[in-house]
């Protein structure tokens, strides 16, 4: 299938590709790990388990900004040394040199798009799994480290005067109050102080469950009151319990698909049947008996679900295009660095890699936003990136290609 040149050029970029998929997925891991680690006091053993699902969700970023890299350090180099010039000057053209990258860049697209379609997705989830099973691992972490947790979202605040194993010595629970005003602090409207307590992360209810040993509850309108083996059960904040379940990027494109479905079913027959109900109600002359309210609520659950209905059709978009984003990297990146001729990996990276990459990622990003806040259509919005780097391929592969 290749010639003797052909295969040594592969075999340079796939050199060069491997070496910088692997120096990107480590950082790119190690700071995502170090994040999660950071947040949640994970442990090293847990760390190590969580890695594995870490690394196909950066491959979707790493793989084409490694064979950018790759495709513009090799042939930036085989320029500077002339031998684009000599396969010319054989009567042999330089697409025949940018064939292999072409193919390359073509299968690993193909490969992100299997990964995108479902793997890459399962392993976020998987990933999310692992550190919620290690939530009440994590909070007894924070607990013994720092003696308090508090937390303005969660309904109570917990002072402890040591942590033994999973329990807690000498606790103090302080309920805060309902919402007040935005940006003001709530108060407290009831403090239990408990000889010991442990806590238990019941994620099927949304709950923490506390239990008590020898505790006394003091509230302001109450007596004090003594209980003993008792549970005291809390809900865990809105954003704690959508942890528990899938967001976008955790889902396959099976499901979303499935959901897209559900999601258009609902609003048309909310819609049609408030719409048949208010008309009735209007050509009869009853308006009073029109359910506004219930008409009102009808197009906002309306307006909410085509909102997460473009939110899907945006994500499957943007896992097509990003997968394909490889393809077009080499078709911009492999003549920009015939053009520049840059020997070493430091020139190449700063006149032709990074330029590529700073128009490449805000323009799928403002994709994603048009898409969503529908704008655009998503299959229009996501595709600019790829679409600018298709064109300025256009531009400059015609004046590397002339003999």
């Amino acid at each position: 299938m290749f010639g003797i040149l052909q295969r040594y050029v592969m075999g340079e970029v796939l050199r060069a590709f491997a070496l910088a998929l692997l120096t990107v997925t480590s950082i790119i891991v190690l700071f995502m790990v170090m994040i999660e680690a950071s947040n949640m006091g994970l442990s090293p053993t847990e760390i190590v388990h969580l890695v594995p699902y870490m690394v196909p969700g950066s491959l979707l970023y790493t793989i084409p900004v490694s064979l950018l890299f790759s495709v513009t350090v090799v042939y930036g180099r085989l320029a500077s040394d002339n031998e684009i010039v000599a396969i010319k000057t054989a009567g042999l053209s330089t697409l025949f040199v940018l064939r292999p990258a072409i193919y390359l860049g073509f299968g690993l697209s193909i490969i992100l798009l299997y990964l995108s379609y479902g793997p890459i997705p399962m392993a976020n989830h998987k990933a999310k799994q692992i550190i919620l099973a290690d939530m009440e691992e994590a909070f007894y972490k924070v607990l013994k480290k720092e003696r308090q947790f508090d937390k303005a979202e969660w309904p109570f605040m917990i002072i402890v005067r040591d942590v033994e194993g999973k329990t807690m010595l000498d606790a103090t629970f302080k309920h805060r109050t309902g919402v007040v005003g935005q940006g003001t602090p709530r108060s407290f409207d009831t403090i239990v102080q408990a000889k010991k307590a442990r806590i238990h992360f019941d994620m099927t209810k949304h709950q923490a469950q506390v239990y008590l040993d020898e505790a006394e509850i003091n509230n302001p309108s109450k007596d004090v009151s003594l209980i003993n083996n008792q549970i005291l059960p809390f809900d865990l904040p809105a954003e704690r319990r959508a942890l528990n379940q899938k967001r976008i990027q955790e889902q396959t494109t099976p499901e979303m698909i499935k959901d897209q479905v559900n999601f258009l079913e609902l609003m048309q027959k909310e819609r049609k049947r408030w719409a048949m109900s208010a008309s009735l109600g209007i050509g009869m002359g009853l308006l009073d008996r029109v359910q506004w309210k219930s008409v009102e609520v009808s197009f906002r659950d309306y307006g909410n679900w085509e909102m997460q209905w473009r939110a899907l059709e945006t994500e499957k978009h943007q896992r097509i295009a990003m997968s394909c984003g490889s393809l077009f990297f080499v078709l911009l990146g492999a003549p920009v660095g015939i053009i520049f001729a840059r020997r070493d990996f430091l020139s190449a990276f700063i006149s032709c890699f990074v330029p590529i990459i700073i128009l490449y990622y805000p323009l799928i990003l403002l994709g994603t936003n048009m898409g969503k806040d529908d704008i655009l259509p998503p299959v229009v919005a996501l595709w600019l990136g790829n679409t600018v780097l298709g064109v300025l391929s256009g531009f400059v592969l015609p004046s590397v290609m002339k003999h």
